[in-house]
């Protein structure tokens, strides 16, 4: 099998890993696996030892090698299409087991316009809502543009998704940063609906924590603007004590700067207050894990341009085939699949953290024994970043999200 058809592949084994469990008490990362994770280890083990260098070719004539190319493409579309169909098959299942859980209901908190990686992450939430897993209950922009065209972007992601009832907000502080996003233009071609949408993200916040019948984690792939706002709100302070599970932050560092929390008084502050006040725990998908690439496979096999993301990493400049960093979808993946251990994938570890105001918002964490109620998410398979680079393992992994909607429709 060639590894383009690891994609679909791994989605089939890894959904069937990403069972919620109810176990929310504990601080601690859940230790409860699903019985469905053994059935498909040995599978799994196998796949990540087959995947190689490509295939070799070396001492073929040119009408040979183009003989072999075509029959192992003609093998990857079978092993994609029979695979495709063992996702169906699986995600009925679990929808069945979920029924007495409920999906895990995910608040995305974005900075969509400074990079194309909040919409990788928002697509994976979508695909991960189809096979049941979690609930996207509201969508909130941490900076504001006055144009409000973000606002209609945002409707239009949903919208394609079929996802047409997802509140969405403006940022809840005047913090103007990285402009109109490229990619705009392409996303709201796709609005159909006006959703709901609130002038200020604490007063949505509080609107779907309070409405939401089930366990509810916030992931934030921008700024923490709004989750401060939101802390310093009483209400609000008291809906996520009660309410909420737990927050994930696309960002984080072991020591040094990162773009999400740290550079001016703005980030800083906020990341600060959040940390030493959240009544929740705290994971955070480190900066090192935008190491991890993907979504170039979509763009090459879109070849009539027709999906709604390999459009939008056109229009942000990206090459057929080149994949992109991945920490706000690590952060998204993880927030839903915390209590499957991530499938596998990743690991939370227990650390302090601390952020400095004099000198640019540079991070301090380290890992410890005890439970500070922070957590760095960490790669299980690899912890070296220029590993996760070309990592074909945690490419294959998101590839298989972010393609599964493409392939059901083609």
């Amino acid at each position: 099998m060639k590894k383009s058809s690891f994609a679909v592949l791994f989605s089939a084994i890894l959904i069937v890993n990403c069972i919620s469990i109810s176990s929310f008490a504990s601080r601690q990362p859940s230790q409860t696996l699903s019985d469905y994770k053994d059935i498909f280890k040995d599978a799994l083990n196998e796949a990540m030892q087959e995947v190689g260098d490509k295939d070799d070719y070396s001492g073929m004539t040119e009408e040979e090698i183009t003989k072999a190319q075509q029959k192992a493409q003609e093998e990857d579309e079978m092993a994609r299409d029979k695979a495709l169909e063992n996702v169906e098959e699986i995600s009925e299942e679990l929808k069945e087991e979920q029924k007495d859980i409920g999906p895990v209901g995910i608040i995305l908190d974005a900075d969509m316009s400074t990079d194309v990686d909040d919409v990788t992450a928002v697509r994976i939430a979508q695909e991960l809502e189809y096979q049941g897993l979690c609930k996207i209950i509201g969508f909130a922009y941490c900076s504001k543009n006055p144009s409000g065209n973000n606002i209609k972007a945002a409707e239009g992601l949903m919208d394609f998704a079929g996802l047409y009832d997802v509140p969405i907000s403006k940022a809840a502080v005047s913090y103007e940063y990285g402009g109109s996003g490229d990619y705009w233009g392409v996303l709201w071609q796709y609005k159909t609906v006006d959703h709901t949408v609130y002038d200020n993200a604490v007063d949505m916040y509080k609107d779907v924590i309070d409405s939401y019948d089930g366990t509810i984690r916030i992931v934030t792939t921008g700024f923490l603007t709004n989750i401060r706002e939101l802390l310093k709100d009483s209400e609000g302070y008291e809906l996520v004590k009660d309410k909420v599970d737990s927050i994930y932050i696309a960002g984080g560092e072991y020591q040094g700067l990162c773009y999400n929390l740290s550079y001016d008084e703005t980030r800083i502050s906020s990341t600060d207050y959040v940390v030493k006040n959240s009544p929740v725990p705290i994971y955070f998908a480190m900066d090192v894990l935008g190491a991890i690439r993907c979504g170039g496979h979509l763009t090459s096999i879109d070849i009539n341009d027709s999906d709604i993301l390999s459009k939008a990493y056109a229009k942000f400049g990206l090459e057929d085939g080149q994949n992109y960093g991945n920490c706000d979808g690590t952060a998204v993946y993880c927030a839903v699949t915390q209590d499957t251990e991530y499938g596998g994938y990743f690991e939370a570890l227990p650390c302090t953290f601390s952020i400095n105001y004099n000198n640019g918002g540079v991070i301090t964490s380290s890992r410890t024994d005890s439970v500070t109620g922070t957590y760095m998410l960490e790669a299980t398979l690899t912890k070296d970043k220029y590993v996760l680079y070309g990592s074909s393992t945690y490419t294959n992994l998101f590839d298989s999200y972010l393609e599964a909607d493409y392939l059901r429709k083609h």
